[in-house]
């Protein structure tokens, strides 16, 4: 009898502690990932500057895979804008040439200015849209003179201008709508020229 009573309440605390296992890993599973913005760049909160693609392949896989079934998910595209971002970043890949992040850059740009057409009204996709600008105009520092004829570099300045006068106008209008943080966006405006 008492070894009956002993195995339900073992039972018991067994099943309690399944479901609340349970319940915290689909909270987890569910829970957008933490950002936060310093100095007036946007980060994920993860102790890191630059996350490494292998930290978050379920959570790449998940926005891609509900980015497939509903495009108009602004959450959905402003976190795998941001990813894009952190991943193609002037910390993560500093050589201005590196195979893939001009490209990964465009594509964030593109998923961002999506967002932002949706009506996405958050200050994290305004800060991340400029920054996403930024790099873009960083990937075209490198000295790439030895690799392209003048029409190409023509191109690529006329391009560079471009994403230029967009991170500025971007920066601008977020020191604008956040003035406590104004001295912050004004510093990232871009000085510098096209190169070539």
């Amino acid at each position: 009898m008492q070894k009956l009573k002993i195995m339900k309440r073992l039972r018991l605390y067994s099943e309690i502690i399944t479901a609340i296992i349970f319940t915290l890993s689909t909270l987890r599973a569910s829970a957008q990932p933490p950002v936060k913005v310093v100095a007036g760049l946007i980060y994920m909160n993860d102790g890191t500057l630059t996350p490494n693609q292998k930290m978050y392949p379920k959570l790449t896989d998940s926005l891609d895979n509900n980015l497939k079934k509903n495009n108009k998910d602004t959450i959905s595209l402003f976190y795998r804008a941001l990813l894009y971002l952190r991943y193609n970043s002037g910390l993560a890949k500093p050589y201005q040439l590196s195979k893939g992040a001009m490209e990964n850059l465009e594509v964030a740009k593109n998923m961002v200015e999506r967002a932002d057409s949706l009506k996405m009204q958050a200050l994290n996709l305004k800060i991340l849209r400029a920054e996403i600008y930024r790099e873009l105009c960083y990937r075209f520092t490198g000295d790439e003179s030895w690799q392209l004829n003048g029409k190409q570099i023509a191109v690529r300045k006329t391009r560079f201008n471009g994403y230029k006068d967009l991170a500025n106008k971007y920066y601008d209008e977020l020191a604008q709508l956040d003035k406590r943080n104004a001295y912050a966006y004004l510093k990232l405006t871009i000085n510098y020229k096209y190169p070539l």
